[in-house]
């Protein structure tokens, strides 16, 4: 038996643990009411807001280790999880529409990163993952381990989020659009074989996935091993929505830590870096949407809500009230969601090559700003 001396050499302090319990009470409370507020991506995006207020208020939030890599490996199993065979179907459907927003995702990100690096001053990691134009909880584990500074990565992502969500609708407003129905709900809930199966093969593919050092390799790795199985019908149904809530409010709780020491002048610039390249961004998706319309015959509307850079749960409710396709929407939102998922930790493994430490931009980054103000 361990003798108490050795207790606390080899457990947190009491007073760690405190304030790890009481940020994720803060966390969670913050998803919730983002969630019962209909904000897009609530239990993420309440979350990661109160976190980093508490974290700008000088609190000493944050996240143990253990539990946020088991974290991403149970989000990454879960985003996995709802791929099916007939949503890889539907992104067969349209080939042409595919083709342009394939097309679309180098072009945005070139001209987004170009203005963040060249313009702004940001760093080529942090303009790298700040650029990326979708699938947000992917994008955050991924920049966190590559070394990008985490704080201009979730402004980037987080304005492009609810900048749409509330813009959109009021651009495609006098279009004609009815609202359509409901949403659908999946009833398929997995036995309890099918989820620790499903567990066990995320498990598997965070491990070979952190063995090649790719950037968010726990959460890719588990994502593509649990997406093979279930896209392949082996596995049916998602994992419980308890866990992916749990999961957002985690992530939500760990990344608004990284908000710590961050003064509002360094935030203001933030903030206006970050709609400079949504306004980019922007202006390239309509670019698109508009050859895209030209090439097939799809409506406009239609194909701006399926090439907008949003999340890809915000972007099919639109779709429904604005009565446009869902299927349509949800089928191009996925392709780019795992266009983004496949190829971004490559990319950046191949472009940045050894892995700084998010500490470590985060103090260049803080030393720029000294020099800056």
């Amino acid at each position: 038996m361990l003798p108490l001396s050795s207790l606390p050499r080899r457990l947190p302090p009491v007073r760690s643990l405190g304030w790890w319990l009481a940020s994720l009470v803060l966390a969670f409370a913050g998803g919730a009411a983002f969630a019962w507020a209909g904000m897009p991506a609530g239990w993420l995006s309440g979350a990661l807001v109160v976190t980093a207020v508490a974290a700008l208020c000088g609190m000493p939030v944050g996240v143990e280790s253990h539990v946020r890599t088991a974290t991403y490996v149970v989000l990454g199993t879960s985003m996995g999880s709802a791929i099916t065979p007939e949503t890889l179907n539907g992104i067969t459907s349209w080939p042409g529409t595919m083709a342009v927003l394939a097309a679309s995702i180098p072009v945005m990100m070139g001209v987004v990163m170009l203005y963040l690096v060249g313009v702004a001053g940001w760093d080529r990691r942090s303009a790298f993952f700040g650029a990326a134009p979708g699938a947000l909880s992917t994008i955050l584990i991924m920049a966190e381990g590559s070394g990008a500074d985490l704080r201009r990565v979730v402004f980037s992502q987080s304005l492009r989020l609810f900048v749409l969500v509330a813009l959109l609708p009021l651009a495609l407003g006098g279009l004609g659009h009815q609202p359509a129905g409901t949403l659908p709900v999946n009833p398929v809930v997995p036995d309890v074989a099918s989820f620790l199966i499903s567990l066990g093969v995320g498990i598997l593919g965070a491990f070979l996935a952190e063995r090649l050092r790719l950037p968010g390799g726990t959460m890719v790795g588990a994502m593509l091993a649990s997406g093979v199985v279930h896209g392949t019908g082996l596995i049916e149904g998602r994992l419980p929505d308890a866990l992916l809530i749990a999961g957002f409010v985690i992530l939500g709780a760990n990344t608004g830590s990284r908000f710590a020491g961050t003064r509002l002048e360094t935030l203001r610039r933030f903030l206006v870096d970050s709609l400079v390249g949504l306004s980019l961004a922007t202006a390239v998706t309509v670019v698109f949407a508009s050859i895209a319309c030209w090439l097939s015959g799809e409506p406009l509307a239609k194909l701006l809500v399926a090439y907008s850079p949003g999340a890809l749960e915000a972007m099919i409710i639109m779709a429904f009230v604005l009565g446009i396709d869902p299927a349509f929407v949800a089928a191009h939102h996925l392709a780019r969601f795992l266009l983004l998922s496949l190829l971004i930790p490559v990319i950046a493994r191949l472009i940045f090559g050894s892995v700084a430490t998010p500490l470590q931009a985060q103090e260049k980054d803080n030393d720029t700003s000294e020099r800056k103000d």
